[in-house]
């Protein structure tokens, strides 16, 4: 099952990355008023962040530590954007709200997922 939360979420962070690298300019407009730049600079990083993850998922699902890396990830990416929501900082459209809303809870999903099922600490 892990593996499965693992898979899912370097395949969401793939297809994202890709849409914010590539469609920048429309995913800003779509989802208020981010700078163009950071929106590509994240995409990357979700790209990076990704092809880990997938490494993880395929050859390393046992490491407690990297299960937990991502999980915090997940974390702070629910966070944030909670905090974009609350502030009406650059997301401010009503689609961008409801998509934010619903990635992040896909994410929030995510990460639980991964804190819960990552191995026990052996030693």
């Amino acid at each position: 099952m892990l593996r499965s939360i693992l898979l899912a979420n370097a395949l969401s962070c793939a297809l994202f990355g890709l849409i914010f690298v590539f469609e920048s300019g429309a995913l800003s407009e779509f989802i208020g008023n981010p700078p163009v730049l950071l929106v590509r600079v994240l995409g990357a990083a979700l790209l990076l962040n990704g092809a880990a993850l997938f490494w993880t998922a395929v050859y390393a699902p046992e490491s407690r530590k990297l299960v937990l890396f991502f999980a915090l990830g997940d974390a702070a990416w629910v966070l944030a954007t909670l905090g974009l929501l609350v502030s009406k900082l650059w997301i401010t459209t009503p689609a961008g709200i409801a998509w934010s809303v619903g990635l992040a809870i896909f994410v929030g999903f995510c990460g639980l997922a991964q804190y819960r099922l990552a191995p026990v600490s052996q030693g």
